[in-house]
C-alpha cells in the first residue's frame, strides 16, 4: 500500500479553502444574489470531515496495518509532536487577532462576538483569554471568541489526547464495520436527544457545534475507516480508479442537496445534517480522495503536500487576515488621501466602515492567504516546532523541510 496519500493533502486544502468561503463570503453583499450561494453555508461539513481525516491519517501513521505490532512512539512522545504542530499555529494567530481587535473602538465587542451583551466585560474577556492560551476553548459553549475558527484546534487537541489510549485498540477489533455503524448511530442519538428534547439555546448548539466529546465519534470514525481501509486497500483503490468520476459527482450532488436542506431546513434537519447525518458520506470522501492523485506528476505532488501541509494555517489564518484585509482595501476607497486621516482619525474609520468590499477583489484575497498561510507554515510554524519540539524532548532535531500528510511530523 502507499506510504503517501497526495489525495488527501489535496482535501485538506479543499476543505481549508471551503471554510475560508464559508467565513468570509458573506461579508460581501453580492453573496445573497449568487446562484447556489446555499452551498456555501454549511461549514459544519468541511470542519467534520477534517475531523475523520485526522482519525484516518494519525492511524496511518501511528499503527498501520499491522495494529496488534503496537503504537509506533510513545503516547508521551506522539503528544509533543502533536503539540508543537498545534500550538504555534494557534497562538501566533490568537496574538494576531487580539492586536487587530485592539485598533478598534469595542475590543470586547470584537473579541466576545456571541457573548450575552451585559456579560462583555473584562472578565469575560480575561477568562476566555485564559481558556484560549490553554486550548480549552471548545469545552466554551459560548464559542465564538477571540480567534473564532480556532475552536478546532481546541477540538484536535482532545482528539490528540485520547487517541494513544483508544486508537490501537479500536484497530484490533475483528468486526470494525459493526462498530462504525455502531459509533454512527451513536453519534446521531446526541442530536436526537437535542431535538425530542427542543434544546435550542445558545449553550446546547455551542455544545453540539464543538464540544470535543459530542465531536469524537468523527475522530473515531476515520480511524474505524482506516481499520477498513487498510484490509481492502486494493479493491477500494481498484473501485475508485474505474469509478472515481461517478463517485466524486455522486458525493458533489449530495453534499448540494445537503448544503440547500440546511439552509432553508427546520431547526431539527439543521441539527441532525450537522450533527451525525452526513457522516457516512464525510468517511467516503476520505476514503475516495486517499486513492486519488497517485499517479500525477512530482512538481504536482509538491505544490499539493506544500498546500495541504499550510491547510491548518490557513483555517487558523483566515479571520484575522481577512479582518486585515478588509480593513486595508476599506481604507484605499476612502474618498480623500490618508494622510489626511492623521488629525481625524476618528471620521475616516467611521466612513471606511461604511465602504462595502469590492467583491471583484476577492480573488486576490484567496491567493494572498493561501500564500501568506504556506510562507508562515514553513518559515514560523515549522522552525517554532523544531525548537519546542527539542525544548521537550532535549533531543537535536534537524530542522529538515516538512514532510507528507502521513509523515510523522
Amino acid at each position: 500500500m502507499n506510504r503517501t496519500f497526495p489525495g488527501l493533502d489535496a482535501l485538506r486544502a479543499l476543505l481549508a479553502f471551503y471554510l475560508v468561503l464559508f467565513h468570509t463570503l458573506p461579508s460581501y453583499k453580492e453573496y445573497g444574489s449568487m446562484r447556489l450561494y446555499d452551498v456555501f453555508g454549511f461549514g459544519g461539513y468541511a470542519t467534520s470531515t477534517f475531523f475523520v481525516l485526522s482519525g484516518f491519517i494519525l492511524s496511518h501513521i501511528y499503527i498501520g496495518a499491522e495494529p496488534r505490532r503496537g503504537f509506533r512512539v510513545s503516547a508521551s512522545r506522539f503528544f509533543i509532536k502533536r503539540f508543537s504542530s498545534l500550538y504555534p499555529i494557534h497562538i501566533f494567530t490568537l496574538l494576531l487577532t487580539i492586536a487587530l481587535a485592539l485598533l478598534s473602538s469595542h475590543p470586547n465587542d470584537t473579541l466576545l462576538q456571541t457573548i450575552a451583551p451585559h456579560t462583555r466585560g473584562v472578565d469575560e474577556a480575561v477568562l476566555n483569554l485564559l481558556m484560549q492560551l490553554l486550548l480549552l476553548q471548545a469545552w466554551n459553549p459560548f464559542y465564538l471568541s477571540y480567534n473564532i475558527p480556532a475552536w478546532s484546534i481546541s477540538t484536535l487537541m482532545f482528539f490528540y489526547l485520547v487517541f494513544p489510549a483508544i486508537a490501537p485498540r479500536l484497530m484490533r477489533i475483528s468486526n470494525k464495520a459493526a462498530m462504525l455503524l455502531s459509533v454512527c448511530a451513536v453519534y446521531l442519538v446526541v442530536a436526537l436527544v437535542a431535538i425530542v428534547e427542543k434544546r435550542h439555546g445558545i449553550g446546547v448548539i455551542g455544545m453540539l457545534h464543538t464540544n470535543p466529546l459530542l465531536r469524537l465519534p468523527e475522530f473515531l470514525a476515520g480511524i474505524l475507516a482506516y481499520g477498513l481501509f487498510v484490509k481492502h486497500s486494493d479493491e477500494i483503490a481498484d473501485t475508485v480508479a474505474r469509478h472515481w468520476r461517478y463517485l466524486l459527482s455522486l458525493l458533489a450532488v449530495v453534499f448540494c442537496v445537503a448544503s440547500y436542506v440546511y439552509a432553508n431546513g427546520s431547526y431539527s434537519t439543521r441539527v441532525l445534517l450537522h450533527n451525525g447525518a452526513m457522516l457516512p458520506t464525510q468517511i467516503t470522501v476520505v476514503i475516495v480522495f486517499s486513492c486519488l492523485l497517485r499517479d500525477v506528476s512530482a512538481q504536482s505532488r509538491e505544490f499539493v503536500r506544500r498546500l495541504g501541509n499550510a491547510s491548518l494555517s490557513i483555517f487558523a489564518l483566515q479571520s484575522p487576515l481577512f479582518d486585515l484585509y478588509a480593513k486595508m482595501e476599506k481604507i484605499l476607497d476612502l474618498p480623500f488621501p490618508m494622510l489626511s486621516c492623521l488629525d481625524r482619525l476618528h471620521l475616516c474609520t467611521h466612513i471606511a466602515g461604511g465602504i462595502p468590499l469590492r467583491f471583484s477583489f476577492y480573488p486576490v484575497f484567496l491567493v494572498l492567504i493561501a500564500c501568506v498561510a504556506i510562507v508562515f507554515q514553513e518559515k514560523v510554524v515549522a522552525p517554532t516546532r523544531t525548537y519546542v519540539r527539542r525544548a521537550l524532548t532535549r533531543e537535536k532535531i534537524a530542522a529538515v523541510p516538512v514532510h507528507s500528510v502521513v509523515s510523522p511530523d
